[in-house]
């Protein structure tokens, strides 16, 4: 079984994702739309990210970057010196270039490549996954 595409996979615990940023509607939206897909989500403000990502054991951290990025860098790389199993994904108005070493995503794209994204960074680390049955979401 490929891990990568359409593969569907059940996860023996859903996946923690903290949302930190300060666009409130790309925060309630993307909030609903992760826990439609049955993802634990948490917010917090960009400057409490790192602190937010250890309190809630937050699997994946998607770090608003809008403004400037190499401010959004350092926040990912305290989350990352706080947090080192914790993946940081910067979502940002228009893409890269960017800071290297940072995964980064436009911000209003397709939902579901932002979970497809979410899904393949945790899988690399060992996650344990189980194909899911038919039928199943």
């Amino acid at each position: 079984m490929a891990l990568g595409g359409h593969t569907k996979v059940t996860r023996f615990q859903p996946l923690r994702v903290l949302l930190a940023g300060r666009d409130r509607r790309y925060i309630r939206v993307t909030s609903f739309l992760l826990e439609q897909r049955g993802f634990v989500v948490r917010s917090a403000k960009p400057d409490d990210a790192a602190d937010a990502a250890h309190r809630h054991r937050a699997d994946v951290v998607l770090l608003e970057g809008d403004r400037l990025r190499t401010d959004a860098a350092r926040r990912a790389a305290a989350i990352a010196a706080l947090n080192p199993n914790t993946h940081v994904i910067l979502m940002v108005d228009s893409t890269p270039p960017g800071p290297t070493g940072v995964t980064m995503l436009t911000k209003w794209a397709e939902f579901d490549e932002l979970v497809e994204e979410i899904e393949a960074c945790t899988q690399t680390d060992g996650a344990a996954i189980l194909p899911a049955e038919d039928g199943a979401a």
